[in-house]
């Protein structure tokens, strides 16, 4: 069994949606819901229900989120050792706002993810527990990526998979392309990364990408499927798309944690890309960015409908 270490954001999203359109930004009637999130709080989650040991690396707050969110993470069986405790900032909130009619809007406080350090603490942690890999998200400071990658430069027999996360800090990556194992971003963020207004997911985009030194890599594309390039290799592969979707958040990184973990295993890459699709699918179903259908079994068994 791997044993993968997950460091990037744990926060809490507050979503709020409308079903009445109102132009005036007026108060009105909808639905607000509390919903745990972050990029390394899911992939840590859907990596422990494929069957991955995982553990998680951030800092949540000394108030009523970071407890709701530590108590989620030990609950799921994640190992939170490296989970610090802010003393002073608050923990990373996500507010996202929607009405029917109108694109959503988000307004993010995640300051204290500026804790989150890579030391001999952690150096020492990963040794101990023989993590044989390390999933990284973007969020995470400069001075932290750097420090990973210096480590991962002493230790090359440790995979390391990059999240890109975000268009606006996607580009931070770029430095140590040549170290990525893995890396996965979606079409906005590849857009980001080649410094394009849009990309689309044929050839001439997948050998862009790989000549800044991604050597292997996945690119989501939302209704339009996923390309994988691995190695000198690539596939196109149009979306499982569920009869109705709940809600899109979380879905990219359901898919990195499918593919990832078969990857991790060996699998052949088709079937990876099953993994990651069938994942995505059942986030795409559900209100919560981790789906708790989700196991190596099920995607086993995952029949396409």
């Amino acid at each position: 069994m791997k044993n993968i270490l997950c460091s990037g954001n744990v926060s809490v999203d507050i979503k709020a949606y409308s079903v009445e359109v109102d132009d005036t930004e007026a108060y009105r009637d909808g639905t607000i819901e509390l919903v745990p999130g972050g990029v390394g709080r899911g992939m840590a989650i859907n990596l422990k229900h494929l069957g991955m040991n995982t553990y998680i690396h951030s800092v949540v707050g000394k108030d009523i989120f970071g407890e709701y969110l530590r108590n989620g993470l030990n609950e799921e069986g994640v190992n939170t050792s490296l989970l610090g405790e802010s003393p002073e900032r608050k923990t990373a909130l996500f507010s996202v706002m929607a009405s029917r009619g109108k694109s959503a809007t988000c307004i993010y406080s995640t300051q204290i993810l500026r804790e989150i350090t890579f030391d001999k603490k952690v150096e020492k942690f990963i040794e101990d527990n023989q993590i044989s890999a390390i999933a990284l998200d973007s969020n995470l400071s400069e001075e932290a990526l750097e420090s990973f990658y210096k480590y991962k430069m002493k230790h090359p027999e440790i995979f390391v998979f990059q999240n890109a996360t975000a268009p606006d800090i996607a580009r931070k990556t770029m430095k140590y392309a040549g170290l990525i194992d893995l890396f996965g971003c979606n079409e906005f963020e590849a857009a980001a990364i080649l410094g394009e207004s849009s990309v689309i997911p044929d050839l001439n985009t997948a050998d862009k990408f790989q000549a800044l030194g991604y050597k292997n890599f996945i690119i989501t594309f939302g209704g339009q499927g996923v390309m994988v390039r691995i190695g000198k290799d690539t596939w196109n592969e149009p979306p499982y798309t569920p009869s109705q979707i709940i809600d899109t958040i979380g879905a990219g990184d359901a898919f990195a944690s499918g593919f990832l973990m078969g990857f991790l295993e060996n699998d052949p890459v088709k079937l990876c890309i099953h993994y990651g699709l069938a994942c995505a699918k059942e986030t795409l179903l559900t209100r919560q960015t981790v789906s708790d259908r989700l196991s190596k079994d099920f995607l086993t068994k995952y029949q396409v409908k």
